[in-house]
């Protein structure tokens, strides 16, 4: 959809990363609309859209990678993955882990974020699948030690770690990804064109007023646009955050914390608890 909006604008130079923040925006702005209303709107429901993603926090994201066994979590609550379709996390043989080039900041070219390579596939059969069928491409089979060192590298950076579901993929989890706005496509079709397909971690942020000094640091690498600078003050909305705790370690005057939300509207997907409650069941 992203590229066909971008042939209605009138140069090249205009062609890139525009942002319903930016003046070129309402060059486009009523036929992404339109697009998204018609042609996309079976994608935009969370009943039909079938490619999903679970945001985690980066301690979420470490346990999946560090678990010895294979996982086997089918149809977890709604609370968790609230969708009805992929909403399995189903693992096999973990510990081959592939590291991958971003598809969204490949095709971004050199416009795009670096590292590229920051994309894991997670088990079989998509491993094998995709060194067989990928030749030119970049891969390379990693630890869970260098797993962990690049979930920790591309948190630091402000990126958000993601596990990917999609029901051409068994209805199962198959990819984390370290996300970022400018480059993710999935991160864009959320905060934009209102597609629903991420779910929020289980966590939410709280902020100390007493320490919050209006800096606008959690403005800046915030990737869902819950805070905003209003006349010089943070104003928030905490419905919209996904707990991914980017904001927790960037704030420079340790004002904000993250809390577990709601259980009854979102939970974490934290194996440590849900392997021995949901694995004994099956």
């Amino acid at each position: 959809m992203k590229n066909s909006m971008m042939k209605l604008l009138p140069n090249d130079e205009l062609k890139i990363n525009i942002r319903p923040d930016m003046e070129e925006y309402e060059v486009i702005k009523d036929a992404i609309k339109i697009s998204v209303d018609q042609s996309n709107l079976t994608g935009s429901r969370l009943e039909t859209n079938a490619y999903h993603a679970k945001v985690l926090t980066p301690d979420d994201a470490k346990k999946l990678l560090k678990l010895d066994i294979d996982v086997n979590l089918p149809d977890l609550p709604k609370t968790i993955i609230p969708y009805d379709h992929a909403r399995k996390v189903i693992i096999k043989n973990h510990e081959r882990i592939l590291l991958i080039n971003c598809a969204c900041r490949s095709l971004k070219g050199d416009k795009a974020c670096s590292p590229r390579n920051v994309c894991m596939l997670l088990g079989e059969p998509w491993v094998s699948f995709y060194m067989e069928h990928n030749a030119d491409s970049y891969k390379k089979l990693i630890t869970v030690e260098e797993a962990l060192e690049i979930i920790d590298e591309q948190h630091k950076l402000g990126n958000v770690q993601s596990i990917f579901l999609k029901d051409v993929m068994g209805d199962r989890s198959y990819g984390l990804c370290n996300c970022c706005t400018c480059c993710c496509t999935a991160l864009m079709g959320y905060n934009y064109a209102k597609v629903g397909n991420f779910a929020a971690s289980g966590y939410v942020r709280e902020v100390d007023s007493a320490k919050c000094k209006n800096c606008g640091t959690c403005v800046e690498y915030c990737h869902f646009h819950v805070p905003e600078m209003v006349d010089g003050k943070m104003v928030a909305d905490n419905s919209k955050c996904m707990g991914c705790t980017v904001c927790v370690d960037k704030c420079p005057n340790g004002a904000i914390t993250i809390k577990r939300d709601d259980p009854l509207r979102n939970e974490p997907l934290d194996v440590d608890v849900l392997v021995p409650k949901y694995m004994n069941q099956n």
